[in-house]
C-alpha cells in the first residue's frame, strides 16, 4: 500500500525535486556547451540513449514542431554526433541514431558525474541504493501527470 504524503511532506518533496532538477539542468548546460550542442540537442540525445528514433517519435518526445526537429536532427548530424540511417520496414523513413563520436564525448564528460555519484552512494547498502532508484522514479512519473487547467 503506497503511504500519503502530507502536504508539508510534499511541499519538501517538490522543492528537493525543484533543486536537484536546476542542478541537472546546470550541468546539462555546461556539458551542452562542451559538446558544441543546445540544451535541446542534449535532450535529444537523450532520448536517443535507447536506440534509433524517427523524426515524428523525437518530435512528440520532445514536444518539438517538425520544423524544430528537422533543424535539430540537422545540428546533430553536423557534428558527427547522429546520422540517418535508412528504416528496414519503410525505406521512405529515416532513423536517427546516436555514433560512437557522439559516445566518446559523452562519456568522457559524463565519467565524472558518474563518479561523484557513486561516491555520494558508496557507503550506502544496496537497499538504500534501491530505494534512490525506487523514489527518482516515482518523482519521474509524478512529472507525468497532465497540468491542471488554471
Amino acid at each position: 500500500m503506497v503511504e500519503q504524503v502530507s502536504g508539508s511532506d510534499a511541499a519538501d518533496i517538490l522543492s528537493a525535486t525543484r533543486r536537484l532538477y536546476e542542478a541537472m539542468y546546470r550541468f546539462d548546460a555546461r556539458a551542452a556547451a562542451k559538446l558544441g550542442l543546445h540544451v535541446t540537442d542534449l535532450r535529444c540525445v537523450n532520448a536517443l540513449e535507447a536506440g534509433p528514433l524517427t523524426a515524428g517519435e523525437i518530435g512528440a518526445r520532445l514536444a518539438l514542431t517538425s520544423g524544430s526537429v528537422t533543424a535539430l536532427i540537422g545540428r546533430l548530424v553536423r557534428t558527427g554526433y547522429a546520422e540517418r540511417i535508412e528504416d528496414p520496414e519503410d525505406r521512405r523513413r529515416a532513423r536517427v541514431a546516436l555514433t560512437p563520436k557522439f559516445r566518446a564525448e559523452a562519456d568522457r564528460i559524463y565519467s565524472g558525474l558518474g563518479r561523484a555519484i557513486e561516491a555520494e552512494f558508496a557507503q550506502a547498502d544496496p537497499a538504500e541504493r534501491q530505494a534512490a532508484v525506487d523514489v527518482i522514479t516515482r518523482l519521474g512519473s509524478g512529472f507525468s501527470t497532465p497540468l491542471q487547467e488554471p
